[in-house]
């Protein structure tokens, strides 16, 4: 068995004050020449699982249509046509039973889905070479 080592895209904290699943950690970016800080939080344990989510989408007409839904992590992201996810929310239930929406994806506008935030360097980690590669969709 070959054994690879995988680079990882986040920088995990483990020894800040802050560090939980709301500040999980974060990733270094490039955009138009600009390096910037990328935030991560750890919401969603289990990808197998399904769970609520709310997702915020541009319809054919331009205007956003909130809507709720079950699925599976993969399926609730990946399942959007080009430029239409505006925001993507999942339910977490805590161990008190206390239920809130946190966001999983968002974008700083609401004119794409694939925003200048979104940086090539990232996908290429997985081995995509475009954006109709699997890497983007699976």
């Amino acid at each position: 068995m070959t054994q690879t080592t995988t680079i990882p895209a986040v920088n995990i904290n483990t020894n800040d004050a802050y560090s939980s699943d709301v500040f999980y950690g974060s990733f270094r970016t490039h955009v138009n020449g600009k390096s910037l800080d990328v935030s991560v939080s750890n919401h969603i344990k289990d990808v197998n699982k399904t769970y609520n989510f709310r997702a915020a989408a541009k319809c054919r007409a331009g205007f956003v249509n909130i809507s709720d839904f079950t699925d599976t992590p993969q399926g609730a992201i990946c399942n959007w046509k080009k430029n239409a996810l505006v925001n993507l929310q999942v339910e977490v239930e805590f161990e008190s039973g206390v239920k809130q929406w946190h966001n999983v994806y968002t974008t700083k506008a609401m004119r794409q889905s694939f925003p200048d935030m979104c940086d090539m360097n990232i996908w290429e980690y997985v081995g995509a070479k475009t954006w109709a590669d699997k890497a983007f969709a699976k």
